[in-house]
């Protein structure tokens, strides 16, 4: 059997290529206008892929100078002794004894100077976002330009770019100096939840003197100084000289012990209740507290080898009474000063010699009295001795010799006073009554007068 075979047409190819081309052409035009701008599976990965993520750079300090016992806590396993060119990184400490320096030298240029007795905790280095915890003492700031920097001891914080600066703490006052030399910073003092209640700027040649202990409108005062004045100052010379790169030579140190001529100049003066002290106040702003000396051995007293009859962390104080006295006896008085690096300053010694206890009683007064209805009136003689104190009135109805002290006196008269009118008694009461005028004087002697007795309202 034969089958025709009929050809395909042409024109229905060419049709079936054309539709295929027209359904792919409408694939693309989606693809390129919605899947490829959707955020399935590679949404943001090739921004991200071209973006370049930069940490911050985290910066160290090395140590140019370690005068004296200057110890260091790397990695907080404890302080051992510091070493120069030692490293320190962040979260690192360091800290000066009595009589010690430390100069850091931290990557970005700056320079932080420690003194005598003083601790700081370099808590944040990241460049030019570096936190230092200043724990005690003093330092000495000397920020590199382009660099930021944030201070903070007790409750203050300092914001310093490029400048130079001191910051000395007193953590027993609870109080603060903050000297600017250069260019300016920012002070914020903080109350106890953190938050920021004063502010300001610290512009050169100004000093800020900071009371945490004071009410806030008296907590920060602001003052000019003149820093040419401070170059006399060793630290202060030794720094200044550091900043011009010209310093050769540690400055030297503060000896433990000074005498000083401009303050602290003490008086004694013997008074009836004690011996009276006075002295002019202490004029530097390193101090910390008084030290008032007593000694009856060392005509030399000191702090703190000698006794101390009291302390004080009023600066103002300009006064003493010293009530514990012995007659007869020679005291040698000083006043110490503790200053915040635990040195000490005193003045001039006062000595005095207090007068012997006199055991001479005064002179007996002689008593009269008489009746009336108004009352019974006593007078006696006077007593004009220099030592002279006062009169003391005895009564009793049942001791026909009342005697001082161990009767309760009705009253007391002072010189020039010599009568008292009994009131409690006349010329109509019934029984005895007793009396008796006792005279004292300044050292506790007394004597007594007759005994005056009324008897049924007249006297016998």
């Amino acid at each position: 059997m034969y089958y025709y075979k009929r050809k395909s047409s042409p024109l229905k190819w060419l049709i079936l290529i054309f539709i295929f081309m027209a359904m792919g052409a409408v694939v693309y035009w989606f693809y390129i206008n919605y899947f490829s701008k959707s955020d399935l599976n590679n949404s943001g990965i090739e921004e991200n892929v071209n973006k370049i993520i930069t940490a911050p750079k985290i910066i160290s300090g090395e140590i140019a100078i370690a005068q004296g016992e200057v110890q260091i806590n790397i990695g907080d396993k404890g302080y051992e002794k510091a070493i120069i060119k030692a490293v320190l990184h962040q979260g690192d400490k360091i800290k000066t004894g009595a009589d010690s320096l430390a100069v850091i030298n931290l990557d970005d240029g700056s320079k932080i100077r420690l003194a005598a007795n003083s601790e700081v905790i370099f808590s944040n280095l990241e460049e030019k976002n570096v936190e230092i915890n200043q724990l005690k003492g003093r330092s000495y700031n000397n920020i590199a330009v382009g660099s930021a920097y944030r201070i903070k001891a007790l409750k203050t914080q300092i914001e310093a770019g490029a400048s130079k600066f001191e910051l000395i703490t007193n953590d027993q006052l609870q109080s603060l100096a903050v000297l600017v030399f250069e260019n300016n910073i920012k002070l914020n003092i903080n109350n106890d939840n953190s938050e920021a209640i004063l502010f300001s700027r610290l512009d050169a040649n100004e000093k800020a003197l900071i009371d945490l202990k004071a009410t806030k409108k008296d907590q920060l005062k602001i003052e000019n100084f003149q820093a040419n004045l401070l170059a006399k100052d060793e630290w202060y010379k030794w720094n200044f000289e550091l900043d011009k790169g010209s310093a050769e030579n540690l400055p030297e140190q503060e000896p433990n012990f000074e005498e000083i001529t401009d303050s602290l100049q003490i008086k004694a003066e013997q008074k009836d209740a004690g011996v009276n002290l006075t002295w002019s106040v202490y004029s530097k702003e390193d101090f910390q507290s008084y030290k008032i000396m007593r000694s009856t051995q060392n005509s030399e007293p000191k702090y703190p080898e000698d006794s101390v009859i009291k302390s004080s962390d009023n600066k103002d104080l300009s006064g003493l009474l010293d009530e514990k006295i012995e007659p007869g006896n020679k005291y040698y008085y000083r006043i110490c000063v503790l200053k915040n690096n635990d040195k000490v300053a005193c003045g001039n010694v006062a000595n005095i010699e207090t007068a012997q206890k006199d055991s001479t009683p005064p002179s007996k007064p002689n008593l009269s009295a008489s009746a009336t209805v108004s009352g019974i009136n006593l007078s006696w003689t006077a007593n004009n001795e220099d030592d002279f104190k006062e009169y003391r009135m005895l009564k009793s109805i049942s001791n026909p010799e009342p005697s001082y002290p161990s009767v309760g006196y009705l009253a007391i008269r002072k010189k020039g006073s010599e009568s008292y009118l009994d009131k409690e008694v006349n010329i109509t009461s019934v029984g005895n009554v007793y009396y008796r005028v006792c005279s004292l004087d300044m050292d506790g002697n007394y004597s007594c007068s007759n005994v005056i007795t009324v008897e049924n309202g007249q006297v016998k």
